[in-house]
């Protein structure tokens, strides 16, 4: 018997969304297909897509959706096979206001009621997507985001990295991971971490990825603050840290909090929906968009290397104990079953 073929479809390329799905790839029992919408994040080229999507949608057995945005494009085709929407984050429904929102807010409803299961990768995205569509809210399921146990770097590697990022040896090195837009809010990041210098000017911000904010950023460029452009090594920067710090506006369950959290690395974050969910008390969570207090933390951080141990230490654990790699495989697993069983909802 064949395995069954699921077909994941992505806005683009690139993201949490391409992280998910290539973790999703380890579960061998599946064979999968990708489709995305747009190579250059267009709207009206997702839209033109549609049309060789229905083509290849009859070809497999399931449909992973992946997105807000993706499921609005979809919806004329959710429930041709069975289908799950991951929301990743809600991130056209949570910037959308006046008649446009009251359309995506329509539009999402009617996705949520169609597709056979709705998968949110937070408590705030779960909550959030039950109160849009609470007649959908039973399948509107809960599988966190899992990240596979981390190896703690050794001393000599994260020694090596940082003499590399010309770091002296008593820098205080806090990171910024991700794309450079204004919901990551690297700007604040900056200031933060210019205005944390003030009080020890041991602080250093590394500043990793690229994006259209990447000229505003070089303003604050120099001694503080180091632009080090889109990197493939994540893991080694975040293993030569001893801070990393994410101020978005909201998330849905970022993976580079989760892979630092995995690393023992010392959080700093905003309350922006999903940061808490992931950090809670393993680290310091500041008001979204409080530059000031963003500082205050890194400044109380860099000034206690016990606090960064500690809160490492709690951060390694609870990435351990509630955003296991394998558990997400697990229950995603469990739910294509599901709707596969089910044949589909339309």
């Amino acid at each position: 018997m064949s395995a069954p073929r699921i077909l994941h479809v992505l806005p683009h390329a690139g993201g949490g969304g391409e992280t998910y799905v290539r973790e999703l790839q380890a579960m061998s029992q599946f064979s999968f297909k990708r489709f995305e919408l747009s190579r250059h994040r267009r709207p009206a080229e997702a839209i033109a897509r549609l049309v060789p999507l229905a083509r290849t949608i009859p070809k497999h057995d399931l449909v992973h959706i992946h997105g807000d945005s993706t499921a609005l494009v979809c919806l004329p085709v959710i429930g041709v096979r069975p289908t799950v929407i991951t929301l990743h984050g809600s991130h056209l429904l949570r910037r959308s206001r006046g008649l446009r929102g009251g359309a995506v807010r329509a539009g999402l409803r009617l996705a949520f009621h169609r597709a056979d299961a709705v998968i949110a990768v937070s408590e705030s995205e779960r909550d959030e997507a039950s109160r849009l569509a609470p007649g959908a809210a039973a399948r509107i399921i809960l599988i966190h985001n899992g990240v596979p146990e981390a190896k703690l770097p050794e001393d000599a590697d994260r020694d090596g990295v940082r003499a590399e990022l010309g770091l002296e040896q008593g820098s205080v090195a806090v990171l910024f991971l991700g794309e450079l837009i204004h919901r990551k809010q690297p700007l604040q990041f900056a200031d933060a971490v210019t205005r944390a210098r003030a009080a020890n000017p041991a602080i250093v911000g590394l500043v990793a990825g690229d994006g259209p904010l990447r000229g505003a950023l070089e303003r604050y460029g120099g001694e503080g603050i180091r632009l080090l452009g889109a990197r493939d090594d994540a893991d080694v920067l975040v293993g030569a840290c001893d801070v990393f710090a994410l101020p978005s506006r909201w998330e849905g369950l970022s993976y580079a909090v989760l892979e630092a959290m995995a690393l023992g690395r010392a959080m700093l974050v905003s309350d922006g929906p999903g940061n808490p969910d992931a950090v809670a008390d393993a680290g310091i969570v500041f008001p979204v968009g409080d530059s000031r207090a963003m500082a205050d933390g890194l400044t109380r951080l860099a000034a206690d290397p016990g606090l960064r141990d500690s809160l490492g230490q709690a951060a390694a654990a609870r990435a351990r104990e509630r955003f296991s790699l394998t558990e997400m495989l697990r229950a995603t697993a469990g739910l294509y079953e599901a709707a596969l069983g089910k044949g589909g909802a339309a």
